[in-house]
């Protein structure tokens, strides 16, 4: 389904500098001098902006006007947490509701700059085995990237977009969540969107409009089968040519010295052994993703935007949050109710942003020089009295104690 999107919001920045939601602050702003930076690192001239997060979707305002979203509509839904589970049709949908009901903003309003389209499979066996044997994609070899956000993955660069792959599993589970199945992460990231453009494809309605289940097909399914792998359960005789072939070296030189017409030949030599000697896994890992895609994106084939106009921001029952923040609080222990220690250490370690924001709401100005356990300390001792004013508030307002507190915490 869709993860990360870039776009452009069609909206009044006073819209969203005025929305109680967001806390807006500026970036690359320098202590010393009360000046913006206008350049970065490389000396290049950059506008200085504003920018918020909100379940770790970050809210841009330009000082040319030019107002900004950026971030994973499948974290939105998961309060800015993770994006392992499945991320239905149905689950967008309720994004985009909850986008129209907290910041007015519409699917027609979002002019796509690039966006992210990916499935989380369980693979035939270990991601890890699958991981090393893919080699090329197309004509290009795959290179290891390594993030402190997003830990390691796979990943070809071509002029218009991005091919990754990477063990899900691992990378959360190095977060601390209980992940108990392999998950296989595949995806395609449009970093220009020329391609897309010829479709009729510029706002994130048009998308809608022309329906995930027909984006899928050509950009998930087709792009896994352009991945030249090597299938590790050939049971053919090992000869000179399948250690070449097994060999990630050997096709790297083919491309460097190119060798194209030798890249195509020994190409089709390996997939001709891989369909008549081994259990073709790259053909059972297409049909998984292509099984995946299909149930993902099952509902929106004849979707109506109106729809998004006329329903009220939908509760999530199986997203366990923090009655204060918002914020996703599936690690922490299961009776929790509130960001504590424990959430709050792994926001700071995954997601600095949505950290940072939570400390400039909860730790007042006489802790900020603090050291890093007396901080931790004060920020979950103001999120637990955030909760306890809102109980003394509404037994004011409730003397016989006939509410539900929990009824006002979206």
């Amino acid at each position: 389904m869709i993860d990360f999107v870039k776009a452009i919001i069609n909206i009044n920045p006073r819209d969203l500098l005025d929305n109680k939601l967001l806390d807006f602050f500026y970036r690359d702003f320098n202590p010393d001098t009360g000046e913006l930076k206008t350049v970065n690192r490389n000396n290049l001239k950059r506008t200085p902006h504003q920018y918020a997060i909100y379940k770790g979707i970050e809210f841009r305002i330009y000082e040319t006007g030019s107002v900004y979203l950026l971030g994973s509509l499948h974290k939105f839904w998961n309060n800015g947490a993770h994006n392992y589970n499945d991320f239905k049709f149905k689950s967008l949908i309720d994004v985009l509701i909850e986008l129209r009901t907290k910041f007015n903003i519409l699917p027609e309003m979002l002019r796509l700059q690039s966006i992210e389209f990916g499935v989380n499979i369980q693979p035939p066996c270990k991601t890890g085995r699958i991981i090393d044997y893919c080699f090329i994609h197309k004509s290009k070899p795959f290179g290891e990237i390594s993030t402190r956000d997003e830990g390691k993955y796979f990943q070809v660069e071509h002029s218009q977009y991005l091919i990754k792959i990477y063990d899900k599993r691992k990378h959360y589970s190095n977060k601390g969540f209980r992940i108990d199945n392999d998950i296989l992460r595949f995806e395609i990231k449009f970093l220009k969107m020329e391609k897309l453009n010829k479709k009729g494809i510029f706002t994130l309605k048009d998308l809608l409009k022309f329906g995930l289940h027909n984006i899928y097909p050509e950009f998930l399914v087709d792009e896994w089968q352009n991945i030249l792998f090597y299938d590790f359960t050939i049971n053919k005789k090992e000869n000179n040519q399948l250690l070449n072939y097994k060999n990630p070296l050997y096709w790297k030189e083919l491309i460097e010295n190119k060798r194209n017409s030798a890249l195509n030949k020994h190409r089709s030599k390996l997939k001709e052994i891989t369909s008549r000697y081994s259990e073709n896994l790259q053909i059972q890992i297409s049909d998984l993703i292509e099984r995946k895609s299909k149930e993902l994106t099952s509902g929106g084939a004849k979707f109506d935007t109106l729809y998004i106009r006329s329903n009220p921001t939908p509760k999530n029952p199986n997203n366990k949050v923090c009655l204060v923040t918002g914020l996703n609080i599936e690690m922490q222990k299961e009776n929790s109710l509130l960001l504590s220690h424990s959430g709050l250490k792994y926001y700071f370690n995954t997601n600095r942003n949505i950290y940072n924001s939570v400390k400039r709401k909860y730790l007042s100005v006489k802790w900020q020089k603090t050291d890093f356990k007396t901080e931790i300390k004060e920020i979950a001792h103001n999120i637990r009295n955030t909760i306890s004013n809102q109980r003394i508030k509404q037994k004011r307002i409730y003397p016989d104690n006939q509410y539900r507190l929990f009824d006002n915490w979206n």
